[in-house]
């Protein structure tokens, strides 16, 4: 499964002049094997002479008149990369022959650094002024409008063009109208030198286990881990994909539910593995929502000191979060994931089928793992949910692929760089302190996680903005959102004297000092320390209030 395929539409790139749309197009095309197109190539084409002359003898009207005829031009359905003018985004019937086409990536720089790019280059029409910076700062205050209807925009001051290419290709592997995603795999790479490791994203990749991770050699053992209510759906499935892998298969299967993400489960399983003859050369097959994920993964990191185990993800929750990133844990009774390793996967398999026999609540609940890395690293990630909540419902796989890939990008670009969690990827954990506190509060456990996840950001959020360390809006937004998701955004009939004692035993508590992210505004996300025990109390209790 290769990890990008050709669109069958265009990949476009615009933006000022200088911010390097011509070497990024020709290294896209390059690498895709496309065609590559510039629209003022073709202009100057047609008409016989350069942009520069066009300007000065027949004016900037007939100009844009003529990017509008030649976009016309452009087969809408042949494969290729295609740079537009700086401009080009300034009329509406652009913007819309362009969205047709294909996706649209803006590439933006500061006024210095577009001057020093383009000193010395050919005749730039609309610069001939003695003062160009001026002017540049002007034309960019004048085109942010139409810049702003891209749907990528990428800064490109610090970047080489390589790096710039790059980008574009991380973009494309999840966007939603890139027709490489539809039909095929999409697959997620975590670089983590030795145990790096590929995440694959696709429907009925459950029957194709055995063949994207096949045994070293014939007769090692599998033991796929499970729980009681998906043995039925899934596990002869995956027994059978392994089996005529040949794999030697066991099945060990636990009851449903966050009870068995216990110490007293792992010794269970720990004596089934023993007398099914598992050694150090075996590996676990984790077939399951998050506690699965998290008790299977744990039992192989401790099982003869490591084994390999591959997590097979069947509820949203852990398709876009818990699979991804090698955190194992059980929980102990003073709090939840206290005993726990990290302890990366051989590979993520995520078959997208398994959503369609999700139930509801459990499909919030993974949401509101989405909303969580679009408010820390995607504010259009974050207008793309607010905007698709009826093709979510319906199950349109184009998004839910697109959803998928693009949260599961997010989570590796941090925990490849911060794979024990010692400095950045506590930002994943956004939402989590006050959650934590309040699911571990509930009685019996009946605060799924991912609600718990929505009340934490709702709390936290609140926290920030008067702590001044957020915009107003963003506690907004993120509310209006986790309730148009129809998630809990109070908690009545929690126990805040019990979530206080969870609280007190924060993992991420160090020194007396907790380690807290804090999302200013959505799409960014920054760590402080400087926040007391007492004031999360505080956001608790505004929930139930």
């Amino acid at each position: 499964m290769a990890r990008f395929r050709p669109p069958a539409g265009a990949i476009i790139l615009t933006g000022f002049m200088g911010t390097g749309k011509s070497q990024v197009g020709r290294l896209l095309a390059q690498h895709w094997g496309l065609k590559f197109l510039e629209t003022d190539a073709l202009i100057e084409e047609q008409e016989g002479t350069s942009i520069a002359q066009i300007f000065a003898t027949q004016g900037e009207p007939y100009f844009r008149d003529r990017e509008t005829a030649v976009l016309r031009q452009v087969p809408g359905q042949e494969a290729l990369v295609l740079s537009t003018g700086g401009g080009m985004l300034l009329r509406p019937e652009n913007v819309e022959l362009l969205r047709a086409a294909g996706p649209i990536i803006c590439l933006q720089a500061s006024a210095e650094t577009i001057l020093e790019r383009i000193t010395g280059t050919d005749q730039r029409p609309l610069l001939n002024t003695p003062d160009p910076l001026a002017e540049i700062k002007r034309l960019l205050a004048a085109r942010e409008q139409g810049y702003q209807q891209a749907d990528y925009h990428l800064d490109t001051d610090t970047l080489t063009p390589e790096q710039v290419a790059d980008r574009c290709k991380d973009l494309m592997i999840v966007d939603p109208r890139a027709t490489f995603l539809v039909p095929g795999a999409v697959q997620v790479a975590i670089a983590m030198g030795p145990y790096s490791y590929l995440i694959d994203i696709d429907d009925g990749l459950l029957s194709a286990a055995g063949q994207i991770v096949p045994p070293a050699e014939p007769g090692r053992r599998a033991g796929i881990i499970t729980s009681d209510n998906l043995v039925s759906l899934y596990a002869d499935t995956v027994k059978d994909a392994l089996t005529s892998a040949d794999w030697e298969v066991s099945l060990f299967s636990v009851p449903d539910g966050e009870a068995s993400k216990s110490l007293a489960t792992a010794e269970q399983l720990y004596g089934a593995l023993i007398e099914a003859d598992f050694d150090r050369s075996s590996t676990i097959f984790a077939l399951g929502g998050g506690v699965i994920g998290d008790l299977a993964g744990f039992v192989a990191a401790t099982f003869m000191r490591g084994i390999d185990f591959v997590a097979l993800p069947t509820s949203l929750v852990a398709q876009v979060d818990a699979s991804v990133g090698g955190k194992v844990a059980v929980n102990l009774p003073a709090g939840k994931n206290l005993v726990g390793a990290f302890h990366q996967p051989q590979a993520v398999i995520i078959d997208t089928q398994c959503l369609q026999t999700l139930p509801e609540r459990q499909l919030r609940c993974g949401l509101a793992e989405v909303i969580k890395h679009a408010a820390i690293a995607d504010a259009e990630l974050f207008a793309y949910v607010e905007n698709n909540m009826a093709r979510i419902w319906a199950g349109d796989p184009i998004v839910l692929k697109y959803l998928l890939a693009r949260n599961c990008q997010i989570k590796a670009e941090v925990v490849s760089r911060d794979p024990h969690e010692h400095g950045e990827r506590v930002i994943l954990n956004y939402g989590h302190t006050v959650g934590h506190a309040l699911e571990r509060s509930a009685s019996e456990w009946d605060l799924a996680h991912g609600e718990a996840v929505a009340l934490g950001m709702i709390a936290e959020s609140r926290l920030a903005v008067e702590l001044g360390l957020a915009e107003s809006e963003t506690a907004s937004k993120l509310h209006e959102l986790i309730q148009q998701v129809g998630l809990p955004t109070s908690a009545a009939g929690i126990d805040l004297q019990q979530a206080a004692a969870a609280l007190s035993v924060d993992k991420k508590i160090a020194r007396g000092r907790l380690r807290w992210p804090v999302v200013p505004t959505i799409g960014q996300v920054r760590i402080t320390a400087d926040v007391q025990l007492p004031a999360f109390q505080q956001a608790m209790r505004s929930l139930v209030d």
